[in-house]
């Protein structure tokens, strides 16, 4: 599918998918295979490829027939907000940044690109393809840190749940996703990052770019550096309830043993009770009608003798 977007004065209007050509800024998502190419077989790169990169970026400068500089670059846009399978929780967004055009290539359609791009007013017509870009990428970066305010909450559920009796495999299982999480994240905003260092190197060149964008590059770095520190900690947090949990299952495994061990110590004693009343000599009460009984009573008062004196040496 193909979205095309106008600059009309300073603002960018939905147009025709017959004026593409004029078009300020096209959103391509799908299967659109014969533009794409169009642009393959032009620049020589593959763009299914790169759109198939869920931890690492491309960027890269091209330079036409033209002598005329155009740059190819990629971030990782995080689908965890959406429920996404956690073998699938990153999306790549592919920008071709023209003079005067900007061409964005996504998998599939991401409703906040559009949603943004219409009726978007900008503030330097003039370098409006570096302020669109970096305004998407400038709502990547706030996804990702809601993303990270939503895994504070499933961490303090997670904290809730260690601290109340039950079963740890289920909240076991619950930490194994949150690092899964982490991990993601964590090389979102590392690729992100280098995307973004690109970035600044080839705007920030040109002398008269408009101040308010080199200040949306500037909060981007901002915004970068306060995700770093949040992944740092959430990580090293997870880390520290994982070996909590990791000791609390090796406590209730010895908690488990002890209970075994108790039980066939206290069995051992009727057991070799039985033993000697079934060897084939004289034995106690042998005779007696309440024979059996008396055996079963002085196995169950020996029993209970050596479980009480375990107690009171607390071995159990």
């Amino acid at each position: 599918m193909l979205k095309t977007y106008s600059l009309t004065k300073d603002t960018l209007l939905v147009s025709s998918e017959s004026n593409i050509k004029n078009s300020s800024v096209v959103y391509v998502y799908g299967d659109e295979r014969e533009y794409i190419e169009s642009y393959e077989h032009k620049y020589d790169f593959n763009i299914d490829n790169i759109l198939t990169f869920d931890d690492q970026v491309a960027y890269d400068t091209i330079i036409d027939q033209n002598d005329e500089k155009s740059l190819l670059v990629s971030f990782l846009f995080p689908k965890i907000h959406e429920g996404g399978h956690l073998d699938n929780l990153m999306t790549s967004v592919v920008f071709l940044v023209f003079k005067n055009k900007l061409i964005i290539f996504t998998k599939q359609k991401l409703k906040f690109i559009p949603e943004l791009l219409s009726n978007m007013v900008l503030r330097d017509v003039n370098h409006f393809v570096e302020e669109v870009l970096l305004t998407i990428m400038q709502k990547d970066f706030h996804v990702m840190l809601d993303d990270l305010r939503g895994v504070k909450e499933k961490i303090d559920d997670l904290d809730s749940k260690i601290s109340t009796s039950g079963s740890l495999r289920p909240t076991f299982g619950d930490l194994l996703t949150l690092q899964k999480y982490m991990i993601a994240l964590s090389t979102t905003y590392k690729a992100n990052h280098k995307a973004l260092d690109f970035i600044k190197k080839n705007f920030t060149t040109i002398d008269d770019i408009d101040f308010s964008t080199k200040k949306i590059i500037d909060e981007l770095y901002d915004t970068s550096d306060t995700m770093d520190r949040i992944i740092l900690g959430y990580s090293q947090y997870l880390d520290n309830l994982e070996n909590m949990i990791n000791n609390m299952i090796s406590y209730q495994l010895n908690m488990i043993m002890k209970t075994l061990t108790e039980i066939s110590i206290v069995l051992t004693i009727p057991a070799m009770i039985f033993g000697f009343w079934g060897i084939n000599v004289h034995v106690p009460f042998e005779k007696s009608s309440y024979g059996v009984l008396a055996v079963l009573i002085i196995s169950a008062i020996l029993s209970l003798i050596c479980w009480f004196l375990l107690r009171r040496k607390t071995y159990l």
